[in-house]
């Protein structure tokens, strides 16, 4: 839903360059919030006759990287409802927005279990897309030169963008909403059930005293999977020496806390049932070595994991991640 509260205005009616910028905190990546702070800058100068020209095509390209890049064929392709339309040899645009605003999830399951309606959605995105053409591919005969002309064939365009960005946050959230209380457990019953050995190679011993999730959210929807995040701080006493080496005097211990990430995977077949979930946790210790510390083999364990080569239902997910 986009919520006007929400673009500072400092009592002042928000420009369309307003809007289009507050956007940004929302953007999946770095491309695509380029894109929205290079769209923005051309609204502002208002002086320029180019000013429509130059935003629908950096709005174009927001268009383009997300039926390209965040889109890619063999991921498309790997869903369910995919199917081939006549006369083409690869997913169409409408099959590429559909793939990044919900992944493998259907669309019965979008408007049966999340309360949205995609079908309507999609058709006003590709339609605004389409519009983007006559001002990309300009003559001086369509050129728009009036600030009031470019104003009003720009707001629409702004508002698509608007409605692109929060319809795909809108499906992560109803998908997550439910869950968060189970991932926070969950969580916690993985850090707690196993050794976390970069936390283990640290000292004699360890043991875990809290876990606190701070945030839980949709890391990917992928073509047959969801995956999960949780993350926050695991707080563990470190042990060095015996428990004799304690009663003695000999030894120590310290209270240490490391930030922690447990990412689940749900099959897409029922993506809140999370007694599906593949769980894999890690625990970040870099911070026990010091910034100069560049040794690989300290004994970290940071789930760095290529989301991309994940999505693509190829067996990837079955790869170690750390």
């Amino acid at each position: 839903m986009i919520d006007d509260k929400s673009i500072p205005t400092n009592g002042a009616v928000p420009t369309l360059s307003d809007r289009l910028a507050s956007l940004g905190p929302l953007a999946p990546d770095d491309f695509f919030h380029i894109t929205i702070e290079g769209a923005a800058s051309v609204l502002r100068d208002t002086a320029n006759p180019l000013r429509l020209n130059l935003f629908s095509t950096a709005i174009r390209m927001l268009f383009e990287h997300v039926m390209g890049t965040l889109a890619p064929d063999a991921d498309v392709e790997a869903c369910a409802w995919y199917a081939a339309v006549d006369g083409q040899d690869k997913p169409v645009r409408a099959q590429r927005i559909q793939y990044w605003l919900q992944g493998g999830l259907s669309d019965d399951y979008l408007k049966g279990e999340l309360g949205l309606a995609p079908d309507d959605l999609r058709k006003r995105l590709l339609k605004a897309f389409n519009n983007l053409s006559k001002h990309v591919h300009v003559r001086a005969s369509t050129l728009v030169r009036d600030p009031v002309d470019q104003e009003t064939e720009a707001k629409a365009t702004v508002l698509a963008v608007e409605e692109l960005l929060h319809a795909y946050h809108d499906c992560r959230a109803a998908l997550i909403e439910p869950l968060v209380e189970g991932l926070d457990e969950g969580a916690v019953d993985a850090l707690l059930s196993e050794t976390i050995l970069s936390v283990d190679e640290l000292a004699s011993r360890h043991s875990v005293e809290e876990v606190y999730t701070g945030k839980t959210e949709v890391a990917k929807i992928g073509p047959q999977m969801v995956r999960y995040r949780a993350s926050g701080i695991v707080s563990v006493t470190l042990q060095f020496g015996s428990n004799s080496d304690l009663r003695r005097g000999d030894g120590v211990e310290l209270d240490e806390s490391f930030p922690f990430e447990c990412l689940f995977d749900v099959p897409l077949d029922d993506p809140r049932d999370l007694s599906q979930a593949e769980i894999l946790s890690g625990v970040d210790t870099s911070s026990w070595y010091g910034d100069d510390w560049q040794d690989d083999d300290r004994g970290v364990a940071i789930l760095d994991v290529d989301l991309s080569a994940w999505g693509q239902g190829n067996g990837s997910e079955d790869q170690p991640y750390f």
